[in-house]
């Protein structure tokens, strides 16, 4: 359901604009998706704060590969609840992503606070 968008990093190389293109491709996903839109504004999130992090700045190997399998993660949380069918395994899905984004949002949103970024 949502692994082409993981092909889509891996076919740019996991650049950072693969993952800008990525991240729009979910948000323009919302409006003919709405049963998906929760799952697709968390896969936008995820790789725009990619975006966000590592746009015009230096990106490593270890960096660019522990991210890829951070989305790719993500991805496969999502893509099995949502191949379940289950309302329940769904929920959860979201609240686990959602649990494992929110302490890097924190920790942006902190940076971007003190002028560090």
């Amino acid at each position: 359901m949502f692994e082409d968008m993981v092909k889509g990093l891996n076919e740019g190389g996991g650049s950072v604009r693969a993952y800008e293109a990525c991240a729009k491709e979910a948000r323009q996903r919302i409006a003919n998706e709405p049963d998906n839109a929760a799952a697709l504004i968390l896969i936008a999130s995820a790789t725009q704060r990619f975006v966000d992090a590592y746009d015009e700045l230096p990106l490593t190997v270890e960096a660019a590969s522990r991210e890829f399998e951070a989305i790719s993660s993500i991805v496969e949380t999502l893509g099995a609840a949502w191949a379940s069918g289950s309302a329940e395994r769904k929920l959860a899905a979201l609240n686990s992503v959602a649990a494992r984004l929110a302490p890097q949002k924190a920790a942006s949103d902190r940076t971007d606070r003190v002028g560090l970024r």
